[in-house]
């Protein structure tokens, strides 16, 4: 039987998994949590597509975001709030998590005149973060690749399904030397992908955590 146990989370925001009670844990078998979900706000998703082998292209995307463009498959870079991850070829997902100028506006003006696609995808994406020790686990019951932290190393990044549902998945790294998996899922999909995890995390039991993506590299 399902054991269900109230946990108040003030003052937090969670308007992208709107149909999810932030407010309840479940104890797992060894009478701990074993994993936990916390949404991850951001300001920006951008995507972006161009010819990484133009140097003009590639200087003024590093103008924008401040790091090289990612070009080796799989791979994501990170400077500060922003990460920018390799899709393909001439693809790239850019998330801003800290509120500022507009990131499509600032790549428009440094790339005015070059043959890219700049498209603002904030409005339907979601940013999930899954940590603990059975996080590993419990994404593996939901897809094929290989998490293993030597295979699923820190700086890559993989497309994915998960849960029936297409995903983007990177591994962080807290301060504290912790694995944290953040999972973009398109928003319409977001409740579904939650309530699956919320599934296979039973037995590990399961907690909320507040937004705090403060000291993740």
């Amino acid at each position: 039987m399902e054991r269900w146990e109230a946990m108040t989370v003030s003052g937090s925001k969670h308007s992208q998994f709107a149909g999810i009670d932030w407010g309840i844990s479940s104890r797992g078998i060894a009478g701990d949590y074993g994993v936990w979900f916390t949404g991850i706000s951001v300001a920006q998703f951008v995507n972006l597509r161009g010819n990484s082998t133009h140097s003009q292209f590639c200087n003024g995307v590093q103008r924008v975001i401040g790091v090289e463009l990612p070009v080796i498959p799989n791979t994501v870079v990170r400077s500060g709030g922003l990460s920018c991850h390799w899709l393909g070829p001439d693809e790239w997902l850019i998330t801003v998590k800290k509120p500022g100028s507009s990131i499509m506006q600032n790549l428009e003006d440094s790339l005015s005149g070059l043959h890219v696609a700049i498209t603002d995808l904030t409005g339907g994406q979601s940013l999930l973060g899954i940590g603990g020790r059975q996080s590993r686990d419990v994404l593996s019951a939901a897809c094929t690749l290989d998490l293993h932290a030597d295979a699923f190393t820190h700086g890559s990044c993989a497309q994915t399904i998960l849960a029936h549902s297409n995903v983007l998945i990177t591994p962080a790294f807290h301060s504290s030397g912790d694995c944290i998996f953040e999972v973009v899922v398109r928003r319409s999909y977001a409740d579904h992908l939650i309530r699956w995890l919320m599934d296979a995390a039973h037995e590990d039991g399961f907690e909320f955590r507040l937004d705090d993506d403060s000291g993740i590299d």
